[in-house]
């Protein structure tokens, strides 16, 4: 039988009972629909999560000080000579935070305070909008320049671009006017919007605005040797401060990177298990068109008898209700996809990723085939006398 003959034949049957057809080809793009949407939405999740822990900069490791007690400080001194004495890191910068304020006119936000040196730019990936980082000769004179979020930026003058502009910052009681230099994308917008209301804006000022060399750091940026072993420099740097330095308190070392990968295997786990509820959608959407095609084959008992009593093969049945079934699976698949993409582009202006939409054709294809396997060896081994007679 050619394949023309079968695809008149499936289309046919299909066009019998069309109240059954169409009930089964929308239980199939119910579920299909749920898979695409699911598996989208959590790709885009997955996605904007992984760019905003890009966005927040931070990698290689940091290092703190719990529990202080007697001994030195973990200074910028110190910091600097860890650098030196500890195979395996490339640069350190230490990090003073402080809270405070920032005024412009008759504008104000509330503000963390981080003073950095000039190895803010290796220490850290910043994505530079307007003007520069500090440089050296700004870092070690404590001049009053300052580096701000855009977001910042847009809250106190309404755009982007605010270099050279004048804030006022309130340090420790007292105003001092600082000039911007440079403008960084904000590091918390990345998160969404409801994070970034609750986060403050972060502002980048010289070290020595807020502290000594010998006075304490509230951490130490540590950014390591490309190829170099995470767990192993961590490792070293705990002994150096614990040992040899003898710093006031127990050395905690966190490896950035790992957080951001752990963060990572945490989302496409939950991206996983979303996808896993939504193939579930599909697999009973399935069952039921399993259910069809055999009651298809029943009610089909006498034709499928004399098509193999006028010469048909028992694989052109086979193939016959495969192709039945497949042509279902695909038309609610497609109606399914097409409605998903439309409701995300309408409402959300998301564009589900084409390979993701084409994989999951593939698969309601595939699925069609195998729904409609076991109904397609049923009719392929009935007897032609016995079915005629039925």
């Amino acid at each position: 039988m050619s394949v023309r003959d079968l695809l008149r034949l499936a289309v046919g049957n299909l066009r019998e009972n069309r109240l059954r057809t169409v009930l089964c080809a929308l239980s199939v793009a119910v579920g299909a629909g749920a898979l695409l949407l699911i598996a989208a939405l959590g790709l885009l999740g997955q996605q904007k999560l992984s760019e905003g822990i890009r966005t927040l900069g931070v990698s290689g490791l940091t290092v703190y000080v719990d529990d202080r007690g007697a001994g030195q400080a973990l200074s910028a001194t110190v910091a600097d000579a860890m650098s030196q004495a500890v195979s395996g890191v490339d640069c350190v910068m230490p990090i003073k935070a402080q809270s405070g304020t920032v005024r412009a006119g008759h504008a104000s936000e509330n503000v963390l305070f981080l003073g950095v040196d000039e190895r803010l730019g290796e220490v850290m990936q910043l994505d530079v909008l307007a003007g520069d980082l500090l440089t050296r000769t700004q870092a070690q004179a404590a001049q009053p320049v300052a580096v701000v979020g855009d977001t910042l930026a847009q809250a106190l003058y309404g755009r982007d671009n605010i270099v050279g502009r004048t804030i006022r910052l309130r340090l420790g009681g007292c105003d001092q006017d600082f000039t911007v230099c440079g403008v960084v994308r904000s590091q918390t917008s990345a998160l969404g919007t409801a994070v970034a209301s609750l986060a403050p804006h972060l502002v980048y000022i010289p070290y020595a605005c807020l502290a000594t060399s010998a006075q304490s750091a509230d951490q130490v940026f540590v950014q390591c040797m490309s190829g170099a072993d995470l767990s192993a420099v961590s490792g070293r740097i705990s002994r150096y401060l614990t040992d040899r330095v003898q710093v006031d308190g127990t050395v905690r070392v966190q490896n950035m990177s790992g957080v951001a990968d752990t963060v990572n295997r945490m989302a496409e786990l939950g991206v996983g298990l979303f996808t896993a509820v939504g193939g579930v959608t599909l697999c009973v959407a399935l069952i039921g068109v399993t259910c069809s095609m055999l009651a298809a084959a029943q009610e089909k008992t006498g034709e499928i008898g004399i098509l193999l009593a006028i010469g048909a093969q028992p694989r052109d049945i086979r193939r016959l209700f495969l192709l039945q079934s497949t042509l279902l699976c695909a038309a609610g698949g497609l109606l399914g996809a097409g409605a998903v993409l439309g409701m995300l582009y309408a409402f959300a202006t998301i564009i589900p990723d084409l390979w993701l939409t084409a994989a999951l054709l593939a698969l309601c294809i595939a699925c069609g085939a195998a729904a409609g396997l076991l109904p397609a060896v049923r009719a392929a081994r009935l007897d032609p006398i016995d079915a005629m007679r039925k």
